[in-house]
Order: structure tokens, then sequence, then C-alpha cells
């Protein structure tokens, strides 16, 4: 989907953040094992905003847009995700040190949510140093919680940790509404027909299926991708196969 697509339709739910599940698939090489986090972007803000024009030819100006109502919202959503799901820790990813006003109000709310939440560890870390951090040794993250700009560029560096885009998913959330995205790292047009991985469609149905109360379902479909995974013969181009969609989705169902 074209990205002012996208934005278009987040906005029209009203979606207000993206978290990506960033974890190693059994049989998938990458360059870590024991990887296991979650990032959350927010997706309202930050330059994201489209407020942006020319004051005079050759010279542009763009805006950051930071506001304490939306950091509130987006904090909560994180500290609440992480205390469901038993993660100890949380870091607020932000360049502070540098932007004092807009990353210091993003690292501001953060602390003051974090001050409801004492029984998960509320760290900082900025971005820069994040990314040093995570290509050295991601398995030391729980939760990594970022504006617009730096968790879009976070997440596709955290799929590249554990074997590619196409291993990833994304659970956007809003007010009463949450969308299930498929993540996939290539245009349409670039993937000829009966070669796309399945796993950007199979990957975020898990996580809709937990989060409705058919662990037991979610669970016994990801046995069936993990078993067909460390058969290590049936798999697609994009993660060093030959296979088909349809050979890939097969092989999956036989499992089953």
């Amino acid at each position: 989907m074209p990205t002012n697509y996208n934005v278009a339709f987040r906005r029209k739910l009203g979606l207000f953040a993206s978290m990506r599940p960033v974890h190693n698939l059994p049989g998938v090489a990458s360059r870590f094992t024991g990887v296991d986090f979650l990032l959350f972007r927010e997706i309202t803000e930050d330059l994201y905003t489209a407020s942006e024009h020319e004051i005079v030819p050759g010279v542009v100006q763009s805006f950051k847009i930071v506001t304490e109502a939306a950091c509130l919202r987006f904090f909560k959503l994180v500290f609440d995700t992480a205390k469901a799901r038993g993660r100890k820790t949380v870091h607020c990813i932000h360049k502070a040190n540098i932007l004092k006003m807009a990353d210091g109000l993003f690292l501001d709310c953060f602390r003051r949510v974090a001050a409801d939440y004492p029984e998960v560890a509320a760290k900082d870390l900025i971005v820069d140093n994040t990314c040093n951090q995570l290509v050295s040794r991601p398995q030391q993250f729980e939760v990594l919680a970022a504006g617009n700009l730096y968790g879009d560029l976070l997440s596709d560096l955290g799929a590249g940790l554990v074997g590619g885009v196409s291993t990833t998913a994304a659970v956007n959330s809003g007010s009463g509404v949450t969308v299930y995205e498929a993540v996939y790292g290539a245009s349409h047009e670039s993937v000829p027909p009966d070669m796309g991985n399945p796993l950007p469609l199979i990957l975020p149905a898990l996580e809709l299926l937990k989060d409705i109360g058919q662990a037991d379902a979610a669970a016994r479909i990801q046995a069936a991708v993990e078993g067909v995974l460390l058969g290590n013969q049936i798999r697609t181009r994009d993660i060093g196969g030959t296979a088909s969609t349809t050979a890939f989705t097969d092989a999956i169902l036989a499992r089953l």
C-alpha cells in the first residue's frame, strides 16, 4: 500500500500507535538469536504530519509536531501492553539532548506515565545509541517506544535483525479499533505472481487470534509454520528458498 494511502487509512480510523513484535523465527537465518522485543511507534505526529513548505526557492521548512495529549495516550498504551505481556523494562527512544523541547516533551511524558507503573522499569536511550545497541546486543531490549520518524527507521532495523521485513507483523491501535497489518518489504509489482511470502499475512493473524482469546489456535498455526521452516526445504526466496507462495502455504496446511 503506498505510504500516502497508508497514512490516510490510519487517520480515518484514528489509529495512533503501531506495535512491531520483533523476534526470531525458528529456521530463519539471522545474525542474532534470542531476540524478542516489542517496538512501539507513535503514528500521528512528529515530522510525518506532512506540515512542510518552501519558504523561498531552494529553502524548505518542515515541522516536528509533538503534543502532550498524544504522548500521554501513546505511553499509556505502551505501559499497559508491557504490563499485560509481562515485560519488565520499557526504553523511551529520543534525541532530547538536541531537540530539547520536542523530544524533551516526549521524554517528560514518558516519565510521567512510567510513574504509574512501578512494576515496569522505565529507561531512556538516545536514538543513535539505540541503533548501536540494537546491532550489538538486541537481546537486552524488551519494549522500545519511539516517535514517528525514529520508530519508522527502527522498525525496519529490528526486522533486519531477525531475518527481514517479511518475518514480522504490525498491530495498529486506536480508540476502540485495532488493525492487524501485513508488512512486506517489496512492492506488488516487484514480486512475480505466486512468489510472495505468505508469512506477512499469517503473522499478524496470529496476533489477532491471541488478542481475541484464541491462543490455542494461534499456537497450533505457529507450530505448523515453525515446522515447515525448520524442515529447511520449503520456503520462499526472500527467506532463502525457491518455493512458490502456493507450495509454502500448502506445506503449512499439511503440518496442521
